[in-house]
């Protein structure tokens, strides 16, 4: 007894620290070492399903086909498929073609509102551009309106904002109701100032009778002496000389086009004793100025009229129309009558026999003026210019 009590801890000093901790019997230290293994293998087996997941994957399909087999074999017979890894594409098939369908529908949008997003901000730039490209530089504007100095009109890029007509829409009609308005309420132009508009191809039609016949006389009623009777006599008229002078049309405040713009015309009239008397140095009484920097783009000509005002050193103003040298009526039948001769080579729709042989004479007349003077027939010249209308 002594013996064992002796070697006992000698040996016990060899064992594992933790036999020692222990301190029990051996059954205890076998149930400690066997508890051990246990914790380890578990750990292994979650180990090894979080590396191998299709293992797991694999059996749980096991356990669902085990489970639900029966069900699975009948749905295989009513869809007419081989076996159930054909009836999960069938059934798959139409889900997936679906996402995939509303995938690329996805991604068809996204490059779309891409695509109009980029053209709108590629729009905007143009149109930026082309707005800081129609606005003439202050220095293309001093010579633009140098050069109407010169000319002895006014431009009409300093009547009418050209760049803004052109950038918003605007077609012949809404033009030609801005520029009657413009000089009708006006409270200082409307007394001394006319205003029409007309087609480009009409107007080219008169540019060119205009340049092979630049002047000519034409017949004005005089006024009443009655101050009770204010309208015009049909028995006394004067002749009034009229001149046209042709002009470069500007294109600096107008977008670039394939073909310049017909010539700007004013046509001066003066009264015919007075032009025999001071020659180029009489006075004018009308000046109708043509405007055709719209005409490319719009396809119409501005003209405007402009009364000259009555000075004390010069003749006697008119009393229908105080301070200027003309009534209103008095410009608007000389108007008229230029429009009759030098629209001579228009032929209207639906024209009778009567008014065409008419249209012809004026025609004629303007030329015999130009080539015989001397031999020239003034007696129809009232008729040809008013056509009864006065």
């Amino acid at each position: 007894m002594a013996a064992i009590l002796h070697v006992s801890p000698v040996r016990a000093a060899a064992l594992p620290p933790w036999r020692i901790a222990c301190r029990g019997s051996t059954s205890q230290l076998v149930t400690r070492a066997l508890s051990t293994t246990v914790v380890r293998t578990n750990a292994l087996a979650e180990l090894d399903k979080q590396l191998n997941p299709r293992d797991l994957i694999e059996q749980k399909r096991r356990q669902y086909e085990a489970k639900y087999g029966d069900k699975l074999k009948k749905k295989v017979e009513a869809e007419g498929v081989r076996d159930i890894e054909a009836l999960k594409a069938k059934v798959m098939a139409p889900s997936i073609k679906q996402a995939l369908k509303a995938k690329a529908a996805a991604q068809q949008y996204k490059e779309d509102k891409f695509k109009a997003e980029e053209a709108r901000l590629k729009l905007k730039a143009e149109e930026s551009q082309s707005k800081l490209k129609a606005e003439p530089s202050p220095e293309a504007s001093r010579k633009q309106q140098a050069q109407g100095d010169r000319s002895g009109i006014k431009p009409l890029s300093s009547i009418l904002n050209l760049p803004l007509l052109h950038l918003t829409p605007h077609d012949a009609n809404a033009i030609s109701k801005i520029w009657t308005a413009y000089h009708t309420t006006h409270p200082t132009l409307s007394s001394s100032f006319l205003s029409a508009s007309l087609s480009a191809d009409i107007y080219n039609s008169m540019l060119k009778l205009a340049r092979e016949n630049p002047f000519f006389v034409l017949p004005l009623p005089r006024p009443s002496s009655s101050d009770s009777d204010k309208k015009v006599q049909t028995d006394e008229y004067e002749m009034f000389y009229l001149q046209w002078l042709f002009h470069p049309t500007p294109t600096s405040s107008s977008p670039p086009t394939d073909s310049p713009p017909p010539l700007t015309s004013s046509v001066i009239f003066t009264p015919l004793e007075e032009f025999k008397t001071a020659g180029e140095w009489a006075q004018p009484y009308l000046v109708l100025t043509h405007y055709p920097d719209l005409a490319n783009s719009h396809n119409v000509v501005l003209m405007r009229g402009e009364i000259t005002a009555a000075t004390a050193a010069g003749p006697a103003g008119s009393t229908d129309n105080p301070g200027f040298l003309l009534a209103q009526q008095q410009a608007q039948l000389l108007a008229l009558a230029l429009q009759r001769f030098y629209c001579a080579n228009i032929s209207p729709h639906a024209e009778k026999e009567n008014d065409m042989a008419e249209r012809i004479q004026r025609a004629e007349a303007l030329k015999g003026f130009r080539e015989k003077p001397a031999e020239w027939d003034w007696t129809k010249l009232v008729s040809m210019a008013y056509g009864g209308l006065v």
